[in-house]
């Protein structure tokens, strides 16, 4: 005799409910979101919260390469070749004053808020979020040494050092509040120091 049983499907969408959690995750932090937080906000219960994401900690990673793969691609891809010198550089603070205000509220930026706040998140997320930051400079100096006038200065890294400070500080004031258009002010005044 056949089973006619038929596996029960998901009843959510889940990649509805990691973009939930990423905005759960973004706007309160890690620590300041609780499993009943996220149970609440994804509409889930806590034992399909924990068969389909694992626990906090997983959930967060999951989120943490959503982010990454929409927000901080997105941010990165202004450096990419053939972007070059100031024009890279803009177009990289831009894109950040963007991403920074495009979604409701304040958040500013996932990883650079998980870097600086995280104590109880594992080691090893806290460190992918500190990597994450850090990887702007690293884009921001491929991008200045390509220009042919910028590349022989000798205080590059310092350079990019520079205006990757200038796009987490804007990020900063993105979370606080600061508009978009006093934002993208701000970043034109830095641009002036190339």
């Amino acid at each position: 005799m056949k089973d006619h049983r038929v596996a029960r499907a998901k009843e959510f969408d889940t990649e509805a409910a990691l973009d939930q959690a990423m905005g759960l995750f973004w706007r309160r932090g890690y620590e300041a979101t609780s499993i009943q937080d996220l149970v609440d906000t994804l509409g889930l219960n806590r034992s399909s919260l924990y068969a389909t994401f694992g626990d906090k900690g997983q959930l967060f990673e999951a989120v943490m390469t959503r982010y990454q793969a929409r927000v901080s691609t997105a941010l990165l891809s202004a450096l990419k070749p053939p972007a070059a010198g100031r024009a890279a550089v803009e177009a990289y603070l831009m894109a950040v004053v963007d991403a920074m205000t495009a979604l409701d509220g304040e958040r500013g930026c996932l990883m650079l808020n998980a870097s600086m706040s995280c104590v109880t998140a594992p080691a090893p997320l806290i460190e992918r979020a500190t990597e994450a930051v850090r990887s702007s400079e690293v884009g921001l100096l491929a991008a200045l040494r390509r220009d042919p006038e910028l590349r022989r200065r000798r205080d590059l890294p310092a350079v990019a050092r520079f205006f990757a400070a200038q796009g987490h500080g804007l990020a900063v004031l993105a979370r606080t509040g600061v508009s978009r258009a006093d934002l993208k002010a701000a970043a034109r005044i830095a641009l002036s120091a190339l």
